[in-house]
């Protein structure tokens, strides 16, 4: 499976249409930007945007191996910008990612591993000069959580950016997915402190947007069983006929707020996988029909899918 995840993320930034950016209408904007090396104006108007609009900034560009270079410049030319030091944090975070591959940590080289530590070491430091030149951006704090996930940094100081983020922008989608992605138990934490989290924070949430933190949950007890070879868990998974009914209570009640709707995208795409992977394919195609162009890699990458034409076959 693995094997198959590197695969998949390698091609979406090679051969797959999945764009991170779901088609923000001003993404070519900022990318013209940054090419043409226009800084103040990439700046002025990243000030100007709304924080999830920020968000598919950083995932088309800052998560973009194309843009590795033109980052690498702007932090040089601009080296007291908190905003190319965060987009050159997210860009060395992909870095280290990439050379890690999609192996288990046992099965990845001492070479490679070591690579993967350096560069998520760089990503640290530029996110720390983001954080020092502008505390308030809660983006910076959403990314470094992912970074000291890899660099294994103990769940406090971890969960200090998490709070950090949410007390800029209650209910950061970013922040709150890349700390359910901590709370793995393939990383720094376990099924019951991942489920404790997503069903804690959609409940005192406002945001309709977080039930994909409980979606999220799901998918990754399945990818569990999967990594431990607990193959009858692993088998009968979508075969539970009460998690088939809660999760499709959930969606009857789900109901976007108009909040924060440039990321809804994501809710959809785990409840059509989901619904896929328990065989309800009205539930799954009627979830698709909210994603058309805008599928996400993941969960998707966990089944082979990597094109947004494979959604027409659910």
């Amino acid at each position: 499976m693995f094997n198959k995840l590197f695969k998949v993320f390698k091609s979406s930034q090679e051969e797959s249409d999945i764009d991170p950016s779901f088609g923000y209408s001003r993404i070519n904007e900022f990318r013209n930007y940054l090419l043409k090396k226009d800084y103040n104006s990439f700046e002025k108007e990243y000030e100007q945007l709304d924080w999830d609009a920020k968000t598919l900034l950083n995932e088309g560009i800052g998560l973009n191996s194309l843009f590795e270079a033109p980052i690498a410049n702007w932090v040089a030319a601009m080296p007291s910008s908190y905003i190319a030091h965060l987009f050159a944090g997210v860009s060395f975070t992909l870095q280290a990612w990439t050379a890690r591959t999609g192996a288990l940590g046992s099965e990845v080289s001492d070479e490679r591993a070591q690579l993967f530590f350096d560069l998520l070491e760089k990503a640290a430091e530029h996110l720390k000069i983001a954080d020092e030149l502008n505390p308030d951006d809660a983006e910076v704090c959403a990314r470094t959580i992912r970074v000291y996930m890899g660099l294994g940094v103990e769940r406090e100081v971890t969960e200090g950016y998490f709070f950090a983020a949410n007390s800029i922008q209650q209910g950061h989608f970013m922040a709150h997915m890349l700390m359910a992605g901590y709370l793995t138990p393939k990383w720094r934490g376990s099924l019951e402190e991942l489920y404790d989290f997503a069903n804690t924070q959609y409940e005192e949430s406002n945001s309709s947007l977080l039930v994909t933190l409980l979606l999220f949950a799901i998918t990754e007890e399945w990818l569990y069983y999967s990594i431990t070879e607990e193959k009858e868990l692993e088998n009968n998974f979508f075969k539970n006929e009460e998690l088939k009914a809660t999760l499709k209570t959930i969606y009857s009640e789900y109901s976007d707020d108009g909040k924060n709707s440039l990321l809804i995208p994501y809710a959809y795409n785990y409840f059509a996988f989901l619904f896929h992977m328990f065989q309800e394919p009205d539930l799954a195609r009627n979830a698709a029909t909210h994603i058309k162009g805008k599928m996400t890699t993941y969960p998707w990458a966990y089944i082979g899918f990597d094109r947004n034409k494979q959604l027409e076959t659910l």
